[in-house]
């Protein structure tokens, strides 16, 4: 069991930053085999490398399924750059399993890449580096939306694709389609917010400056 299961603070897709204080939970492979140590000498010894530090701590779920958690068990629920790696269905049931979750009165804060700046960027024929290799302005648009990956993927991360393609987008948003989606998922009061300004206690615990700032991503908060 997690070492914040008390919490009632959720922290969605928290990756490597398992905060203290907050019920993390996160649906990545490296999370699953850092409870599992014995696994992960395992596949040491066939060349698959998992250095990060990944706290033993986060409970493990696939965020695609519904939350193993009462109804109304949080007062709070954080997810950032979650929702773009789900496809269109997934993120919809997902912000409905939160609303569910939360109790009466309780915050919802969702972050998501600023789909209106990357299109932003292509119009003005500005923000994309010299160095990505792509032959166009729409395959840099592509690579920045990160709808599939720049590089050549090893063995291991076919295999890895087959089972959990996690890491490329599935689906984008901007502010009013992200309200919208809020807005179907039972929430009210919504309204986009700047970095740390939020309705959530210790909201610097898990948001993250770079996932927000110079137009890396946009922020909107919800309540039940």
């Amino acid at each position: 069991m997690a070492a914040d299961s008390d919490s009632r603070l959720l922290h969605l897709g928290c990756g490597l930053n398992a905060a203290p204080g907050w019920l993390n939970i996160d649906g990545s492979w490296s999370a699953w085999i850092a409870r599992r140590p014995w696994l992960k000498a395992g596949l040491g010894v066939f060349g698959v490398r998992i250095d990060a530090a990944w706290s033993r701590d986060i409970v493990s779920h696939d965020l695609r399924n519904p939350l193993p958690f009462p109804d109304g068990r949080f007062t709070g629920v954080y997810a950032s750059h979650v929702l773009e790696h789900l496809y269109f269905e997934e993120a919809q049931r997902l912000l409905t399993e939160c609303h569910r979750v939360l109790e009466p009165g309780g915050v919802l804060r969702v972050v998501v890449p600023d789909l209106a700046a990357i299109i932003g960027e292509y119009a003005d024929g500005k923000g994309f580096a010299a160095a990505v290799a792509a032959d166009t302005a729409a395959d840099r648009v592509n690579l920045r939306l990160l709808m599939h990956s720049a590089d050549a993927p090893s063995l291991a991360r076919r295999l890895f694709r087959v089972f959990c393609d996690f890491h490329s987008h599935k689906w984008m948003y901007d502010t009013a389609s992200l309200s919208f989606h809020l807005q179907r998922a039972g929430f009210h009061d919504i309204h986009p917010c700047a970095l740390y300004d939020s309705r959530l206690v210790d909201i610097k615990a898990v948001e993250r400056p770079d996932r927000i700032l110079g137009g890396e991503g946009i922020c909107v908060e919800a309540r039940k």
